[in-house]
């Protein structure tokens, strides 16, 4: 029960990932809010975890800071403070060329994946700072530190290389005030996205053999990190990069 009494907010908890740092961070004692824009996939989530009384549902778009401002007064109404804010949410779109992208396409990845974790992390700066402590963990990617052959990703690698010297530098900024930031960074992990490519046994395996682990990273891997970070045993690491990629990145 690394994380006891503990109180979270968790973005975009609807998804794979945020459902499985949800689950992960309630079997460890912790009071979870879902923040997501389907509130029944939150009500789905909750349904599927024992202790449902430390956790609440609050429907909210981070695009929108009215929305993302809401979310932060009821956890606070409910639980009082907040001790751990995790920025899950983010949105892929399909590879395009970068020539081909139009400028309504580039807003909406840098409005979801930058700003939105400009406005959850602005919205729980000031509980943490009065309270002289807390952990905010960023939900990056591998494509915000490389960029892939043949797979034109320009802008979202661009808003995830964004998300990690925010991570950096919000961490240099309040490290004063005891906030630690961190921020980790998956390769392809199994979602409803990648779900398509593995009905194919072949496409599976060639996807699976550009790893040295010989597999593709589960929604849990993440969760496991997350752990680590909002622990103890993490209490003096802040501005970091994890890499949870198979060891893709050391490969390439």
């Amino acid at each position: 029960m690394k994380l006891k009494g503990k109180v979270a907010v968790v973005t975009g908890a609807g998804g794979g990932v945020g459902k499985a740092i949800t689950k992960r961070i309630a079997s460890e004692g912790g009071k979870v809010v879902l923040l997501g824009r389907d509130r029944s996939k939150l009500i789905k989530v909750i349904g599927e975890i024992k202790e449902k009384k430390n956790l609440l549902a609050v429907k909210a778009d981070i695009t929108k800071e009215a929305e993302v401002l809401n979310g932060i007064e009821q956890t606070i109404s409910t639980f009082d403070t907040i001790d751990i804010l995790v920025n899950s949410a983010g949105l892929l779109t399909d590879p395009t060329p970068f020539h081909l992208t139009t400028e309504d396409e580039w807003m909406l990845l840098i409005n979801t994946n930058l700003l939105g974790t400009f406005r959850t992390t602005k919205a729980v700066l000031p509980l943490m700072m009065k309270n002289r402590e807390g952990c905010i963990i960023n939900i990056s990617s591998i494509l915000g530190m490389r960029a892939i052959p043949n797979v034109p990703f320009s802008v979202y690698g661009v808003t995830k290389a964004g998300v990690i010297m925010f991570t950096k530098s919000i961490a240099v900024e309040y490290g004063q005030y005891g906030i630690r930031c961190n921020c980790i960074a998956p390769s392809t992990i199994r979602s409803p996205i990648v779900e398509p490519y593995l009905q194919d046994d072949q496409a599976r395996k060639i996807l699976e053999a550009s790893f040295p682990l010989q597999n593709i990273g589960e929604p849990e891997d993440i969760s496991g990190a997350v752990s680590y970070l909002c622990s103890k045993d993490a209490r003096w690491i802040t501005g970091t990069v994890i890499t949870v990629d198979g060891g893709i990145s050391a490969r390439q």
